[in-house]
């Protein structure tokens, strides 16, 4: 029996934004997720490899290096002694794992364990197999499983410059419990009984490599009786947890169909500077009933960007060989080099990917002799909106379709806010497809190119808008474990959580803004769902960080056995000194030094963190019931230190560039370091600065994260607005006038005038600058956690309405309960409807000048102004 189905038509659904059609049924699992057993239960058991399973044996440079070949399967025939009552299965792997108890796919997750620190860290997955089994006495069931290098021995687990890969090869550990109707009961652990071989239809899989699957090519499980003993596998010995969050799923409500598709054959208009046109030779507006032929070329448009995997109903002589490749954005101006284009017009762009072209692929030979097949990839993930494919041999596609992958389990997601702004609402889908995309195990940075890592700064600035989406308590519980995993020893946190193909070095463990996610992300996870177990898990870890910033009172130059002199800080921004585009340096003597301003940067944005840590590591101690006075005094200490140390007495900065920024002054405005005159006047150049740049933010990653919410907490709502509405580079809404379905890596990732932006670092689904979405909830919805209460138990409710929005709606599933705020005009009146959750209260400040905070109870309320 091979993995595939007949082909079964269900109903419309309806995904985020996308009226889907009817998409091909998805093969049925068996089992479900219950509890681990005991810790205990794992004694019997050893991790088991398949004796001389491919392995890499050279270095792995930058910019390649596959994973090896194959994959690895491991099988038991497990006879009933007697007739049995009960059968669990838990499970761990080292590699990208699947399922099978007698030829039935085992569990709804996908892409199992999930990312985890190489060394420390393993998750299980248990499930309870009674109804997949025959439960007869003498009765023999076939328990299988599929091992791929993905989150293990390949690419993403590999720091440059090693041997080989981490991880070595795949392997498995299993512990099986059979209750028997007598009551007695078994376990058998994985061991050198188990068979085991390099077998079945995958031949390849990585999670940048792709999947190659040959479908001539008998599932492992049929071929059992062929495979060797497996051996006893020594590579980890870190702790085996359960897995309680970030798993990963299919999500078959948000299937998506095509936009477009279209056959090219041959280029026009092509010369020495331009690649030239595709010419198109058939449309398939449906995306259905598709033929390609040798030497065409075949773009299907998703509509949407999101991490995916295809779904394809086909049909090819034997042998026949397809290769898809998947791209976020098309080629354009005639495949002009001079826009950074990498193939003619109307071809898949391929180059901000980052690696050639044997990676993010998806290679298929056919088999069964012609007939209509279903098939998905199920050992890794690609970023898309479009796919483009080739084959040696006549093609015909029934039908293709993306299905979503991701952490974000439809159960989970809690929130859904909608205005009557078309573009604001397209920015808001953009903002949740991003979240979809990238929180997959851990809160990626990207779902596309040679990265897909745990950046810790894009995490922090994105942590409370992701939490109005979707309920990430659990999420981030697991996160933040692998957080702890790769904290160095004298505190400071890496900059990718889990440590992986980057920043395994201990000189990468203080950039300021991303090491520290390790207390801004506990604090958050605990305001929004008054969880103090986050607190506590994370207690020790956040203390060795706060004392090691106030060892070096935050100073940027003390730092630098940590941080390796230099830092990524506002990141991306538009303003001078930004690390990225080479604002950090000057040229001396021919050469590239330093700017010693840059450094003064550094520092005093450090210690703006280390005031607004404080601040939170006070919090904290007092919710869980620790002495909150240390956290107190160090957050004044800070103050005063950063105060005297950056700032002048008339609120100007020391550093004369950064009068001229907007980070700097929404930092200091951020963290209270500067009050009465001095303030008025800061804010005063801050709104100069915004008018001399035509009404447009400057900021990068850092910057953005703070932008909205400290202009409306300092009385300039006005101008947030003013940021929010606007089309002009760099905004928000420039990005969805230019077609973006989820959000850009840059401001101008992509412009009209210049085309692509630089290719080595040029992401189309990069989340974090959709945290603005956090002041839509807070301020257009007024839908704040209080931290005196956390978890809603109170509720800040100060919405700032505008008619250019004309209205919105917002619903809230709460820690405390469902928080309704609706708002619309009608004419110059403004009529607010909202809910109180019961057993929670609200402070409730009207938007109106004079107006004096009231408490509100649970319930129904409406108020006009």
């Amino acid at each position: 029996m091979h993995r595939f189905i007949i082909i079964a038509a269900i109903g419309a659904t309806i995904g985020i934004g996308t009226v889907q059609a009817a998409v091909p049924a998805l093969p049925e699992t068996v089992g479900h997720r219950i509890d681990a057993l005991p810790s205990d239960a794992w004694n019997c058991s050893k991790w088991i490899a398949v004796p001389g399973a491919p392995e890499k044996t050279t270095m792995t440079d930058d910019r390649s290096q596959r994973a090896a070949d194959g994959a690895s399967w491991f099988c038991l025939d497990l006879p009933n002694d007697k007739k049995v009552k009960k059968a669990v299965w838990m499970t761990a792997g080292l590699g990208v794992y699947q399922l099978y108890a007698n030829g039935k796919p085992v569990g709804t997750e996908v892409l199992r364990p999930g990312f985890t620190h190489l060394v420390k860290t393993r998750r299980s997955f248990t499930y309870d197999i009674t109804d997949a089994i025959n439960r007869k006495k003498g009765a023999v069931n076939r328990l299988a499983v599929q091992s791929t290098p993905g989150w293990w021995a390949d690419r993403i687990a590999t720091p440059s410059g090693t041997i080989g890969m981490t991880g070595g090869k795949p392997a498995f550990r299993s512990v099986v419990e059979i209750t028997y109707d007598d009551g007695t009961t078994i376990r058998r652990g994985t061991d050198t009984s188990w068979k085991a071989a390099v077998a079945g239809p995958v031949t390849h899989a990585g999670i940048y490599d792709g999947e190659a699957y040959d479908a001539r090519i008998p599932m492992g499980y049929e071929t059992a009786s062929t495979f060797g003993n497996a051996e006893i596998y020594t590579r980890f010995d870190g702790e085996i947890l359960p897995s309680d969050g970030a798993e990963v799923y299919i999500r078959p409500d948000l299937m998506l169909s095509p936009r477009n598709a279209y056959i090219w054959k041959g280029i026009a208009d092509a010369d020495d500077t331009h690649y030239g046109k595709v010419i198109i030779r058939r449309d398939y507006p449906t995306g259905n009933n598709i033929t390609v032929n040798p030497g065409e070329t075949l773009v299907v448009d998703f509509g949407q960007n999101a991490a995916a995997i295809p779904v394809f109903e086909f049909s090819a002589p034997e042998g026949t060989k397809l290769a898809c490749h998947f791209a976020e954005i098309l080629n354009d101006g005639n495949g002009a080099y001079s826009r950074g284009m990498d193939g003619p017009e109307g071809s898949a762009h391929l180059r901000n990917l980052r690696l050639g072209n044997d990676f993010f692929r998806l290679d298929y030979i056919f088999g069964h002799g012609g007939r209509t097949v279903s098939y998905k990839p199920d050992c890794t993930f690609y970023g898309y909106r479009y796919l483009t494919l080739t084959a040696d041999a006549p093609v015909t596609i029934k039908s293709v379709k993306s299905l979503p992958v991701t952490s974000i389990s439809s159960e989970m997601e809690s929130g859904t806010i909608t205005t009557g702004n078309a573009d604001i609402n397209r920015l808001i889908s953009n903002t949740r497809w991003g979240q979809l995309s990238n929180y997959l195990s851990v809160p990626t940075d990207c779902p596309q190119r040679n990265e897909r890592l745990g950046w810790t700064a894009d995490t922090q600035v994105f942590a409370e808008t992701g939490s109005f989406f979707a309920d990430t308590d659990k999420f981030f519980h697991k996160w933040t474990r692998d957080l702890r995993d790769s904290q160095h020893p004298d505190g400071g946190y890496s900059p990718v959580a889990p440590g992986s193909m980057y920043c395994f070095e201990p000189f990468e463990t203080t950039r300021l803004g991303w090491s520290d996610a390790g207390v801004i992300v506990p604090f958050i996870i605990w305001k929004q769902y008054a969880d103090t177990a986050i607190i506590n898990e994370n207690w020790q870890a956040m203390e060795k960080y706060m004392d090691l910033l106030d060892g070096f009172n935050a100073e940027h130059n003390a730092l630098t056995i940590y941080n390796n002199g230099c830092q990524w800080a506002d990141w991306l921004s538009y303003e001078p000194l930004e690390t990225k585009g080479g604002g950090i340096d000057r040229e001396v003597d021919g050469r590239k030094v330093q700017r010693p301003e840059a450094r003064e940067y550094w520092s005093y944005l450090q210690g703006c963190y280390w005031i607004s840590n404080a601040d939170m590591m006070a919090y904290m101690a007092h919710a869980t019931g620790r002495d909150s006075s240390k956290y107190i005094n160090m957050a004044q200490r800070a103050r005063d230190y950063v105060r005297s140390r950056h700032l002048k007495a008339d609120g100007t900065f020391r550093t004369d560039i950064l009068n001229t920024m907007q980070t700097p002054a929404l930092f200091a405005l951020r963290t209270n370091i500067i009050a009465g005159p001095a303030k008025e006047k800061m804010k005063q150049r801050l709104r100069q600065n915004f008018k001399e740049h035509g009404n447009c933010l400057q900021t990068g990653f850092l910057g953005t994260s703070i932008l909205m919410s400290t202009l409306t907490d300092n009385g300039m709502t006005d101008i947030a607005y003013e940021l929010l509405l606007q089309h002009k580079n760099p905004s928000w809404l420039y990005s969805v006038d230019n077609g973006a379905t989820t959000i850009w890596e840059r401001w101008n990732s992509y412009t009209i005038e210049k085309g692509m932006g630089e290719a080595d670092m040029n992401s189309f689904n990069h989340y974090a600058y959709g945290c603005v979405c956090q002041w839509m909830w807070n301020t257009m919805a007024g839908i704040q956690a209080d931290p005196d209460a956390p978890g809603f138990r109170h509720i800040i409710m100060k919405p700032v309405p505008d008619k250019r929005i004309g209205s919105l709606k917002a619903r809230y599933a709460s820690a405390a309960g469902l928080i309704k705020s609706e708002w619309k005009y009608d004419g110059d009146l403004c009529t607010w409807n909202f809910t109180i959750p019961e057993g929670s209260t609200a402070t409730v400040t009207l938007p109106v000048e004079g107006a004096t905070p009231q408490i509100y109870s649970s319930g129904n309320h409406t108020i006009t102004f």
